[in-house]
């Protein structure tokens, strides 16, 4: 709770490359990629800089301290979607070489969107860097138990890719929800997951924690989602119980319009 982290990675938004012809957005990988650790209420000549690996970040998990060090986990890429495929270049087999392991001979997996850990010593400098999840799943949109924010955190949620589908389509399509287990975590371990699948051809947008009131437990509550049927052209909100995550959802309301993919969710409680 003593410092505010920065992220400074190479996707960048430069008004005056565009004048000149160039992109208005570029995503450069081999330029830099640095973190910034800031007193909370410092100012900008007080910022710590980390060096680490090239890279590309979009949504955080949680941040916490242990000791001498910051640590950070957010799902990493090592390329962005963002701005899309050079000019000439087919979208969606620029898209499925990123993503799908089996779609393309010369696959990189460069979409790919793992749980990384780094920590980030305030006194030595070093930096140690990990992967939290293997290469099964790519995932995005983290959510957790936002009492836990700032501090060290035993669960977190994501939307998972349903990456057969997101190759097809040629932008990412989330077919379900994982819970991840960080405090069962070990040293070199990556974390236990546990999965919630929607059924064929649903995915969802816009999923968030709501903590049960009341709750004893950090992951007393409930996950609640947007979906949207293709097949039936149909968009639901689930409900699903974040203890038993695997179970078939509490509820399911249908919705009377459509709310696009890519939208992202809040829950606000309203007392009448």
């Amino acid at each position: 709770m003593r410092y505010n982290v920065i992220l400074d990675f190479p996707l960048t938004i430069d008004i005056k490359r565009l004048v000149n012809g160039g992109p208005l957005i570029k995503y450069d990988k081999v330029d830099y990629a640095r973190i910034g650790v800031m007193p909370r209420y410092g100012d900008a000549d007080s910022v710590r800089w980390f060096q680490v690996e090239p890279c590309c970040v979009f949504h955080i998990i949680n941040t916490y301290e242990d000791g001498d060090e910051v640590i950070l986990w957010a799902f990493r890429a090592m390329e962005s979607i963002i701005p899309g495929p050079d000019f000439g270049l087919n979208k969606f087999e620029w898209f499925s070489s990123r993503f799908k392991n089996d779609c393309h001979t010369n696959c990189d997996e460069s979409f790919f969107s793992r749980a990384y850990e780094w920590r980030l010593n305030m006194k030595t400098g070093e930096v140690k860097e990990r992967f939290l999840t293997g290469k099964l799943d790519s995932m995005d949109f983290p959510m957790i138990n936002e009492n836990l924010t700032g501090f060290k955190n035993k669960y977190g949620f994501a939307q998972t890719v349903d990456l057969d589908a997101s190759s097809f389509a040629g932008m990412p399509k989330y077919g379900g929800l994982a819970k991840l287990h960080f405090g069962d975590m070990k040293q070199q371990d990556y974390v236990k997951m546990e999965y919630h699948k929607f059924p064929e051809n649903t995915f969802c947008t816009g999923a968030t924690f709501v903590a049960k009131p009341g709750g004893t437990e950090e992951d007393d509550g409930w996950v609640i989602t947007f979906v949207h049927d293709e097949h039936l052209n149909m968009s639901r909100a689930v409900i699903v119980d974040a203890r038993n995550f695997t179970s078939e959802p509490v509820a399911i309301i249908a919705l009377p319009s459509r709310v696009p993919y890519g939208f992202h969710g809040a829950f606000i409680s309203i007392t009448l």
